[in-house]
């Protein structure tokens, strides 16, 4: 789901997100040398411009990957109580979750677009929902009633426009514009087509 949001806008969906009670946002508690402190919590004071996980508490534990064939996944019973992850980079912001699928939902937020010069960039919501229901790995129904909620409230909050030419394309890909990144838009800001 592509959205774009100022800083403000994103209030509005962190105040909203954080007031659902099945919904806990993972963040990092600590970083030393690669190996991060990771840890669910309720609730965030304020969005950074950087990549978070989600967290359906209602799906049960997470299944952290050793990225090692002969060293069996790690299994985080209580997120709440936080875990330590070797990071794939400094400064990563969010777990690795491997073949956790469908896994945890991604929010990448970001206003500042690097396209042009004061751009406002481009920042998304992923989740793979039923894509690998073919190979055992469906979405737990929980989590997907709870992404359609998602859905909802951000159709309710934003204006949809068509994201970049798609003349090759059958449909077309609808953007979700909040309502003071719409009013920069209409005003001339220039907006980023491409996630940084």
């Amino acid at each position: 789901m592509i959205i774009y949001a100022t800083n403000k806008d994103a209030g509005v969906l962190r105040t909203w997100i954080n007031g659902e009670s099945e919904i806990a946002w993972i963040i990092k508690s600590s970083e030393r040398d690669l190996l991060c402190r990771w840890r669910a919590v309720s609730s965030i004071d304020r969005l950074e411009e950087q990549r978070y996980a989600l967290w359906h508490v209602g799906t049960g534990s997470l299944n952290i990957p050793s990225a090692e064939p002969s060293v069996p996944d790690a299994i985080v019973a209580d997120p709440f109580s936080g875990w330590a992850q070797v990071a794939q980079h400094a400064g990563q912001t969010s777990p690795w979750f491997g073949n956790n699928l469908p896994g945890p939902y991604t929010f990448k937020f970001a206003e500042n677009g690097r396209e042009a010069p004061g751009s406002l960039a481009r920042s998304d919501f992923e989740w793979q929902a039923d894509r690998f229901k073919s190979v055992g790995k469906p979405a737990h129904p929980e989590a997907k009633r709870w992404w359609n909620k998602l859905i909802r409230f951000i159709d309710l909050q934003t204006v949809q426009i068509p994201w970049a030419p798609t003349a090759n394309r059958r449909r077309t890909i609808m953007a979700h514009v909040f309502p003071e990144a719409y009013s920069h838009l209409a005003q001339g800001r220039i907006r980023d087509i491409n996630s940084h």
